[in-house]
């Protein structure tokens, strides 16, 4: 009779996992290791330098921790960063499929990554070049989205809270949880899909502390209809509700086209912005330029990365760097040399260095 109940519970359990979908994965990963490192030029240091993240991102050892489950009605993530001995849970919440299919409520934590629906990067394969994040929900809160199957739309409404763990002395700031401020921390973004020709999504969402927010909108449009062609441009204007009063316009053009084993990469950036840390305070314009270009050749690939740009178009000098890099698919392991450096007068010392990216994970 015993071993007839066992065989029942096992037959139940099996059963519901067959109508809902479970993962866990764990990485070791987003990791820099710089074999070595100088400085050249007027004012260099002699010594030659190694260890972890040194002048690169992503620097330290990062490992993750991700569980998700998810069943027709309810969903479950989590998401924990171990540093040394301590695990942090930076991302936590569930979901309740009130409309399958059509519109779900999510309740949680959503920091660091963060919920990215909205957001964009360049297609570069390693570096992560974004317009500032635009378009990501962060923080703890809870999140609509509105996202009828097969129709192309999305819409999602994140209204963002304090963290409930964090005990009495939440909310921060001098609100403390007034709640036309906390109204005030709000985000959100809608999209809309015109299938192999266009996409076109829009938004609003706030930076900076919870409670003294600073809010941006943002526009963008990605070209679908070109097969092996990713493009996409968006805008973000920024500061419009700051005090005191600052003015941010950043708008940032991607794409890459795979005409495979080649690839050819490129991001570029605009900015203008409120220079507030001289005397005089005044307007200023930066440029940036992304490209790269890379083989894959099976068990290798072979690219050249750059970067150049200004801070300052009117006074300041060029700031460049170079990548040349083997990354070796089969151990997502990509070992290169960067030399950095600037063209302003006089000009600084130039940065040298070999950094090892690894990314395991599984």
């Amino acid at each position: 009779m015993k071993k007839a109940v066992v065989l029942g519970m096992i037959l139940l359990a099996l059963g519901t996992l067959a109508y809902a979908d479970a993962s866990i994965g764990f990485g070791w990963g987003r990791t820099t290791f710089t074999v070595a490192s100088g400085e050249t030029g007027t004012g260099a240091s002699t010594d030659i330098l190694s260890g972890w993240g040194i002048g690169d991102f992503p620097g330290a050892p990062r490992e993750n921790l991700d569980i998700a489950w998810s069943g027709d009605h309810t969903a479950f993530h989590l998401t924990g960063y171990l540093d040394g001995t301590i695990l942090s849970w930076v991302g936590i919440y569930g979901t309740l499929k009130l409309m399958p299919d059509m519109f779900s409520v999510m309740i949680g934590e959503f920091n660091n990554d963060g919920w990215d629906d909205f957001r964009l990067t360049s297609p570069h394969p390693i570096r992560d070049v974004n317009n500032n994040n635009v378009g990501r929900f962060n923080g703890w809160g809870v999140i609509a989205v509105l996202q009828p199957k097969d129709s192309g739309f999305e819409a999602a409404f994140m209204f963002k809270t304090g963290d409930p763990t964090a005990g009495a002395a939440v909310p921060p700031g001098p609100g403390t949880g007034k709640i036309m401020e906390t109204l005030n921390n709000t985000n959100v973004a809608a999209s809309y899909t015109v299938p192999n020709t266009v996409k076109i999504t829009a938004g609003s969402n706030t930076e900076g502390t919870l409670y003294v927010p600073n809010r941006n909108i943002f526009g963008r449009v990605q070209v679908l209809m070109v097969p092996s062609l990713t493009l996409w441009a968006d805008v973000r204007y920024f500061g419009f509700d700051a005090t005191p009063s600052v003015s941010n316009i950043k708008a940032e053009l991607a794409g890459a086209y795979a005409m495979k084993p080649l690839t050819i990469v490129f991001a570029g950036t605009y900015a203008t912005y409120d220079d507030t840390a001289i005397a005089n305070p005044a307007v200023k314009s930066s440029w940036n330029v992304y490209p790269e270009v890379y083989y894959n050749a099976g068990a290798l690939t072979v690219g050249l990365f750059a970067a150049v740009g200004a801070n300052d178009i009117a006074n300041s000098g060029i700031n460049y760097m170079v990548e040349p890099y083997v990354k070796l698919n089969d151990f997502n392991t990509r070992i290169s040399f960067v030399y950095s450096g600037s063209s302003a007068n006089p000009a600084p010392a130039s940065n040298w260095r070999i950094p090892v990216m690894i990314d395991w994970g599984f």
